[in-house]
């Protein structure tokens, strides 16, 4: 029997996915929503990653005379979401620093007006420009999280994919 590459469908799809998801980012940049992190817009995004996902686990399964282990499925889902998380650096990247520079500046503007009206006591008397001073090297944690969260969710997900659609008798 032919040995199948897990290689080629993380690659292939998870560019895919990605490019999906970051067409769906610039869509939201043109529509000027990109600031808003409302549920629906992340509830989305876990729907595009985990169908590529799903997608590629079965295109796998498919291609393999119809059988796939857990471990397969768990290394394709946490492969295609590396690669997604990858992509959506090079995007947040993009974006604040070419597309739109003041991004974190706003995105700490918004957060500090809803902290305000929210729980004024977490800012102590704080203004905007000392929230900004204060909160603006902590932005850079933005590309670690991406890459982590991504491959979390990917990971997780992609375990649970594994339960469902592993091949009887395979280990």
């Amino acid at each position: 029997m032919k040995e199948i590459d897990l290689k080629k469908y993380m690659l292939e799809y998870g560019t895919w996915t990605g490019i999906t998801l970051i067409s769906f980012a610039i869509m939201l940049f043109f529509l000027g929503a990109h600031y808003e992190n409302s549920t629906s817009t992340q509830i989305i995004n876990a729907l595009i990653q985990f169908s590529g996902i799903t997608i590629a686990c079965l295109a796998f399964k498919k291609a393999n005379s119809n059988t796939i282990t857990w471990v397969e499925t768990r290394k394709i889902g946490t492969g295609i979401s590396l690669i997604i998380a990858i992509l959506s650096i090079v995007y947040t990247l993009l974006l604040t620093n070419f597309l739109e520079p003041d991004f974190m500046n706003k995105v700490l503007e918004i957060s500090y007006y809803d902290t305000m009206e929210k729980n004024p006591e977490f800012l102590a008397n704080m203004s905007l420009s000392e929230f900004i001073d204060v909160s603006m090297p902590w932005t850079y944690l933005t590309y670690p999280f991406i890459l982590f969260f991504s491959v979390l969710f990917g990971f997780v997900y992609s375990v649970i994919l594994g339960l469902f659609i592993k091949s009887k008798n395979v280990s």
